[in-house]
């Protein structure tokens, strides 16, 4: 029988910074939001939310929730995987830097 699984922390933006996967989909919400010709409080107001929170999910103060991620990806005409395109998790994106180097 197997123990306890191990305690993972749980991190706080305030202490480690923002979550380098929360700073691309960010940066992915920010670049469709322009392609679309939407200013923050335009996308704020039909999100819900204010143009304040628009700032902080684009700059990864704040997280999106997943519903928030659903509806921000239909009002921006695509599918939630959308803001995941393109994402190398940290050990793969290491692995391409070293193996750019040689």
């Amino acid at each position: 029988m197997r123990g306890p699984a191990p305690k993972v922390r749980r991190r706080i933006i305030r202490d480690d910074g923002p979550d380098p996967i929360d700073i691309f989909v960010g940066r992915r919400m920010r670049e469709r939001r322009l392609q679309q010709g939407m200013s923050q409080p335009m996308l704020g107001r039909q999100l819900g939310v204010s143009f304040q929170a628009v700032q902080k999910y684009e700059s990864a103060a704040i997280r999106l929730s997943a519903s928030t991620l659903y509806r921000l990806s239909e009002l921006l005409d695509v599918p939630p995987g959308y803001f995941f395109e393109g994402y190398a998790p940290e050990p793969a994106r290491e692995q391409t830097r070293k193996r750019d180097r040689k």
